[in-house]
């Protein structure tokens, strides 16, 4: 069973991300709505694939991300960015703070598929 941890604070977005997800086997989704509570979260668990909103209420997606990364046992799970950021420059900045992907919303789901299957 693979494990997926989303931090989204916006309701449609992650009710769109667990359809895409129910679509894979063997997936089982665990999920925060604050950036604080969601990095507990993923730290007291073990997932397999994390999905991060970048502006989250408490904590950022960003600063969860750089959080992680200074813990060894996250320093290999990929880390997806999920953002309505699309200025010049955001992109350089998020991937520059330890994702392994940046993607922008609205997102186009069979990219995201794509995304997905990729890492899981």
């Amino acid at each position: 069973m693979k494990k997926v941890y989303i931090v989204e604070d916006d309701p449609k977005n992650m009710k769109l991300y667990k359809a895409i997800l129910k679509q894979f086997p063997e997936i089982e989704v665990f999920e925060e709505v604050e950036g604080d509570l969601g990095l507990e979260l993923i730290k007291s668990g073990s997932p397999d694939l994390i999905i991060l909103d970048i502006r989250l209420p408490k904590m950022t997606g960003i600063e969860i991300c750089q959080e992680l990364r200074k813990i060894e046992r996250f320093k290999s799970i990929p880390i997806l960015a999920v953002t309505a950021y699309a200025m010049k420059g955001d992109e350089v900045r998020i991937l520059n703070a330890g994702f392994n992907e940046y993607i922008t919303k609205p997102i186009r789901v069979l990219d995201f598929k794509e995304k997905l299957r990729q890492y899981l």
